[in-house]
C-alpha cells in the first residue's frame, strides 16, 4: 500500500465534495487539520477512515466511518455539518462549527 500525502487526500475530498454533492467547510484551517487525521488512518489502515472516531482498523468493521461516514449526509441535514466538521450545509457555510451527537452506536466501537 502506497502511503497517501496530504496533497492527495486534498484532491480525494474534493472528488467526495462533487461526487457526493457535499461542501467542504470553508474553514481551510480546519479541513487541513481533518484531512491530515484522514492521511494518518490511511496510512495505518489503508482507507480513510474518520480521525474523529475510534476504528477497529478492520475496514469491513469501520466501513460506517469510512469518509464520507454513513452519518454524514444525515449530520449535514440535521445540524448544518458532520460529526467531524470537514462537510457543512449551505446555510451553514462560514458559522462556527459546534459539538453534534454521535449517531455511531456504541457496539460499533472498539
Amino acid at each position: 500500500m502506497a502511503e497517501k500525502t496530504l496533497e492527495q487526500v486534498r484532491a480525494f475530498l474534493e472528488a467526495v465534495e462533487k461526487k457526493q454533492n457535499l461542501i467542504l467547510n470553508p474553514d481551510t484551517d480546519h479541513v487541513d487539520s481533518v484531512a491530515e487525521g484522514l492521511m494518518e488512518m490511511y496510512n495505518s489502515f489503508g482507507y480513510f477512515c474518520c480521525p474523529c472516531r475510534e476504528a477497529w482498523g478492520d475496514r469491513k468493521k469501520d466501513r460506517d466511518i469510512t469518509c464520507p461516514c454513513s452519518y454524514c449526509k444525515a449530520d449535514v441535514e440535521e445540524y448544518g455539518q458532520c460529526y467531524c466538521g470537514l462537510f457543512v450545509s449551505d446555510d451553514s457555510r462560514g458559522k462556527e462549527l459546534s459539538s453534534i451527537p454521535d449517531r455511531r452506536d456504541e457496539e460499533l466501537y472498539p
